[in-house]
């Protein structure tokens, strides 16, 4: 392990944004840091203990960052591992060892105001925006040791974050829509079904109330832009 090790925690599911994150840290601190992420392929390598090298990262890490959605927060391994940081501070605290930056990025509809203990005693940051971004890795910065401007694309860096928030949510997202649509729905697919392949439905074909489909119109542009159009 090298000497500035940086710990990403997350979910499987949850592995294409903590990898967009690491590259953008490892950019940033290029020759100052790794960033252990154990679905990456190289952090943990074919053969190697899965356990070991996890307790490794997490005896070894400067800093952790912990991906926080409404699935991940669920999750125990998330649990564990914050845990083990949380006591290596509370050790640094008595000793006057430096204290770990331990930074929940919240993303895919899970907000800091909205987080359970012990999380919400954290300085979290909302992922998808630029400025707090711009604060987890000013406090980066500062366990690794350097200075300066930094040299990062916040705002593209957010925007990554947001396509991975529409993909990753675009179930849950669909859903939601269709419960706005009530008791409608049945008649949406019946309109569907007579429809010929590969061509577009008019909600305000007039069997859903206009009421209705303005809100669904809304949703469509907060939640659902670039996969579904509402017309």
């Amino acid at each position: 392990m090298p000497d500035k090790l940086i710990f990403l925690s997350h979910i499987h599911e949850e592995s294409e944004m903590a990898l967009v994150l690491k590259k953008a840290i490892e950019s940033e601190f290029a020759g100052f840091v790794e960033v252990f992420v154990s679905s990456d392929g190289t952090s943990i390598p074919a053969g190697a203990n899965f356990l070991k090298r996890i307790e490794d990262g997490l005896i070894e890490c400067i800093g952790a960052i912990y991906l926080i959605s409404a699935n991940s927060v669920k999750r125990n391994w998330i649990n564990f591992e914050l845990g083990a940081v949380w006591v290596r501070n509370a050790t640094n605290a008595r000793t006057g060892g430096a204290e770990i930056p331990t930074l929940p990025f919240c993303h895919s509809g899970c907000t800091p105001d909205n987080l359970p203990m012990p999380l919400n005693n954290l300085n979290a940051i909302q992922a998808n925006q630029s400025s707090q971004l711009e604060l987890a890795f000013r406090s980066l910065q500062s366990a690794v040791g350097g200075k300066g401007t930094l040299r990062t694309d916040f705002d593209q860096l957010a925007n990554d974050v947001g396509a991975f928030e529409r993909q990753y949510m675009l179930g849950a997202n669909l859903k939601e829509m269709l419960a706005l649509l009530g008791g409608d729905v049945e008649k949406l697919i019946q309109h569907c079904e007579t429809q010929k392949k590969g061509s577009n439905t008019n909600l305000e074909a007039g069997f859903i109330e206009t009421s209705v489909v303005e809100k669904v119109k809304q949703f469509e542009a907060k939640a659902l832009s670039g996969y579904i159009q509402v017309k």
